[in-house]
């Protein structure tokens, strides 16, 4: 049972949702654009116990949005902002799903900054005219400009209330560098510390930033071959000291920067046997990573990581957690393996706390915990929201607090954001049910219209079916084999186009309720809950796609479907 009530807060409706699970609370904090979903970007952040959640809310069209930040104090009381031009106007900007979003940090006095879409632009810098004012966060062009073209901004706030930030410049013959800023709190500027990685025809993926007790700053990152990919290599990792100025590896030895594949001692993750660092996107490879630091500040480092030398599959990587123990990366792990996994990630240490907090391809969020020299225990946290993308930061309480995005839980333009409160104690949550998932292209069907198995990078397992050259009420039916005596909830995954039909769904003969227009201008891959069946006789059963109609701003009447799932 769930406990609902509305609360009318500033100038937005927030929905509070108090979770059946002991210890975790779960805030539905505002609407959200379909482009809120990337992996490399910092959008939460706390200061004196208040959180602050940047994202992007629908904007004038389905192809822009404007973007926001939402400031929950420690009362629970939420207030909300846009980001605005220097003139005090709205800013808004055009979509680009897993690029285009912001990265927030608070300093010292409270003043926010915000970094907005940046894939290859120059600086989008916003910053409060007072502190902790979420109503004026004006554009500033008092930040250092090198003449770079920045891409995936992260940062950080140090104890002493300075910021840092890493970035990818692609300016100049080096394309794909890492760099170095820093907000200095007591002077109110920026400036630019160095350039800590490059490689000549390689690209440096931003991965994380963390700023210890003592000041130091560790930065992780990955490699990508000549140019942008969806498979990167060689996890890294290098410490920069203030104090010092010097910029060192795991080991403690001063390295001259910027460092490149050939320093010694920066990864975490080497390349593997049968992994290619110049090779297609296909094989082993890392996608994304986040970074922790335990009690004597050692790194532990959660990323994702593809073991599967021949595999395209655009989210087929398993979550590892790897630990820095002093002499060695040590405890290499694979905490999840079950489903493929979606981009951004999440990682805490309290004490002797480990989570990791990850996504899987079914869009549920799960948690992976251990504490001192247990196991690993894995639990679901938001069921049925949706939730593709995350963000974690732990408050001084030792309590988490997890942005979790759910982009495109309405329909293929909107979705709606969470906030997760998540204590201590985790052992009244149910162990995770492990959905059945079917991949539509190795599934028997018949059809009346052409159906084709088409290849895309982004579809689960790199494949999905297309049923085409048809009309209205023509259809395809999928057997899905085996199905156990049970109650399920019926989902399915599908990639959106300008020439999609609206498809209508039934099993074993009985529509569902809801139709699905397919339709968008901008591709993306929804997963959409079509109802629930009861199964009283095990056995196989039968789904079926059939053409409804279509959008009036569709070309067409094709139907995709990339992957059916049962749980």
């Amino acid at each position: 049972m769930q406990l609902l009530r509305g609360l009318v807060v500033g100038v937005f409706c927030l929905s509070v949702i108090q979770s059946v699970f002991a210890g975790v609370t779960i805030e539905e904090v505002a609407g959200v654009d379909s482009s809120n979903q990337a992996g490399w970007w910092i959008p939460l952040a706390i200061h004196d116990g208040d959180s602050y959640f940047s994202f992007n809310s629908p904007g004038s069209s389905n192809s822009k949005h404007k973007v926001k930040v939402a400031k929950r104090n420690s009362s629970g009381v939420w207030v909300s902002g846009f980001l605005k031009n220097a003139d005090g106007s709205i800013w808004e900007h055009s979509d680009d799903n897993g690029h285009d979003q912001p990265t927030i940090a608070v300093d010292g006095d409270g003043d926010i900054h915000v970094f907005a879409d940046h894939h290859n632009d120059s600086w989008r810098y916003f910053r409060s005219s007072s502190p902790t004012d979420i109503n004026n966060l004006l554009r500033r062009n008092d930040i250092i400009n090198v003449g770079g073209i920045y891409t995936y901004p992260i940062a950080a706030t140090s104890p002493n209330g300075d910021i840092y930030m890493i970035v990818r410049d692609t300016n100049g013959s080096d394309v794909g560098k890492g760099q170095l800023l820093y907000w200095n709190n007591n002077t109110n500027e920026w400036s630019f510390i160095g350039t800590f990685a490059s490689q000549t025809n390689t690209r440096v993926y931003p991965d994380d930033l963390v700023v210890d007790s003592n000041g130091d700053v560790h930065i992780i990152w990955e490699w990508a071959y000549g140019h942008p990919r969806a498979d990167r290599h060689y996890g890294s990792y290098l410490k920069y000291e203030p104090n010092t100025g010097l910029f060192k590896t795991v080991d403690g030895n001063t390295v001259s920067t910027p460092v490149s594949l050939s320093t010694p001692n920066i990864f975490y993750q080497g390349l593997e046997s049968g992994e290619s660092f110049t090779s297609a996107d296909t094989g082993k490879g890392i996608q994304t990573a986040k970074l922790a630091l335990g009690s004597t500040g050692r790194p532990s480092i959660v990323y994702r990581f593809r073991t599967d030398e021949i595999s395209s599959g655009g989210r087929d990587y398993e979550v590892f957690r790897i630990r820095w123990n002093g002499t060695g990366w040590v405890d290499k792990t694979s905490i999840y393996s079950a489903q493929d996994t979606i981009a951004a990630l999440g990682h805490t240490i309290v004490g002797d706390r480990v989570r990791a907090y990850f996504v899987s391809n079914d869009k549920q969020l799960h948690v992976a915990e251990k504490t001192g020299g247990s196991a690993w225990a894995s639990y679901i946290l938001s069921p049925n929201k949706s939730i593709e993308r995350v963000n974690v930061k732990v408050k001084d309480t030792n309590e988490d607090v997890v942005y979790a995005s759910a982009p495109t839980s309405v329909n293929s333009n909107s979705g709606k954001l969470y906030a997760l409160f998540v204590d201590s104690d985790l052992t009244d949550i149910p162990e995770p049910v492990v959905p059945t998932v079917y991949e539509a292209e190795d599934l028997y069907f018949t059809n009346t219209a052409t159906v084709s198995i088409l290849s895309d990078v982004s579809a689960s397992e790199g494949k999905y079916v297309m049923l085409q050259d048809n009309t209205v009420n023509d259809w395809v039916e999928f057997t899905l084999p085996n199905v156990e005596v049970g109650t399920y909830t019926v989902k399915y995954s599908y990639k959106t186009h300008s020439i999609r039909g609206i498809a209508k769904s039934g099993y074993e003969g009985t529509d569902f309720a809801t139709s699905v227009d397919q339709y968008n201008a901008a591709v993306s891959w929804p997963m959409t809950i079509l109802g629930t069946i009861n199964v009283a006789t095990a056995g196989d059963k039968l789904l079926r796609f059939t053409v409804e109609g279509k959008n009036p701003s569709s070309s067409g009447y094709k139907i995709s479907i990339d992957k059916i799932v049962l749980e």
